[in-house]
């Protein structure tokens, strides 16, 4: 029996599988209904099981022997639990799906988090179990391009969610339900640090940086960039600095990254890129290796690395860009 007709059993809905057999007929829908007739005693049910196999037996499917007796433990399915990510955008956040079945209701909880803001949004839901499943199929195809999504263990889920908990600085209203269902002990460390990282030079590593898509909208808080910003404009207006030259950007920045990248700033993008590599790794990615290694780049030279770098001169382009657009409209 398919997992996602159990919300279908449970209430006896069999119009939905009367659906299935005329647009959907299969073997395992065949065998499945034949069960289901030997285990309902009461007529109606019966009699809506025979016709669904009456229809099924058209389309050319016959049950086959069933080898063991139907008992009442068949319909005893698990109750829905499942956990799903979608890796950080632009701004670092990262999201969670967690949703439970619990009275034959699903309740659902979305939170978008950082490893430095905690949780920066939240929000909750309630569907019946089979608006559930339709959610669950849309989930478990999503492609929320430029970023990755997939499933992932419902603890790790929790655990994520209570680590973001205490840097959080206002918690929004619904946690206040959610956060008595978090685990109290949350020090398992992240599973992607077990990925193994390639050995990467700084070349390949600059142009990680600039093929990866799901990093490519990652960038620093803009207005920390503007300091470096103001030494650049007065850089230029005295005629030192060219702005086509990509190695006058890093020079600039030079004195400010190390405090661009703070020990909380290093401790988050180094988050996001765990989190990256652990999202790519559960969607069979063949690049998680080369995500790894820019997290141990990070981690062995911080300010310094390729992603320090790289991202610091990509944030300072954009506030570039951006006051450039904004003088251009007040013109």
């Amino acid at each position: 029996m398919r997992r996602e007709w159990s919300g279908w059993i449970k209430t006896r809905q069999w119009s939905e599988f009367e659906k299935l057999a005329k647009t959907e007929p299969s073997q395992s829908l065949a065998d499945t209904v034949a069960e289901l007739e030997l285990g309902f005693p009461d007529k109606p049910d019966k009699r809506a099981l025979r016709k669904i196999l009456f229809l099924l037996s058209l389309s050319g499917y016959e049950p086959r022997q069933i080898d063991e007796p139907f008992n009442a433990s068949m319909l005893e399915v698990p109750p829905l639990l499942f956990a799903f990510m979608v890796s950080p955008d632009g701004a670092g956040d990262t999201v969670l799906t967690y949703g439970r079945e619990e009275h034959g209701r699903v309740s659902w909880l979305i939170v978008h988090l950082t490893y430095r803001d905690g949780i920066t949004r939240a929000i909750e839901d309630t569907t019946t179990i089979e608006e559930a499943q339709t959610r669950l199929l849309r989930l478990r195809n999503m492609t929320p391009k430029p970023c990755i999504s997939s499933e992932i263990p419902v603890d790790f889920a929790l655990s994520s969610i209570a680590q973001a908990v205490p840097r959080t600085r206002n918690l929004p209203p619904v946690m206040a339900y959610w956060r008595a269902k978090l685990p109290k002990d949350f020090s398992t460390p992240h599973p992607a640090q077990e990925l193994e990282a390639k050995n990467l030079t700084s070349d390949e590593l600059h142009t990680l940086m600039t093929e990866l898509e799901p990093t490519r909208s990652w960038r620093l808080e803009l207005g920390a960039l503007a300091p470096a910003l103001e030494e650049m404009v007065h850089s230029h207006e005295n005629q030192q600095l060219d702005f086509n030259d990509s190695e006058a950007w890093h020079r600039v920045l030079e004195p400010h990254r190390e405090y661009l990248f703070a020990p909380e700033t290093l401790a988050d993008h180094r988050r996001r890129l765990l989190d990256l590599a652990y999202v790519m790794h559960l969607k069979g990615d063949s690049r998680v290796g080369e995500v790894m290694a820019i997290a141990k780049d990070l981690d062995a030279y911080g300010h310094n690395s390729v992603y320090g770098k790289t991202l610091a001169a990509r944030t300072l382009i954009l506030l570039v860009e951006t006051i450039r657009r904004q003088n251009a409209k007040e013109r």
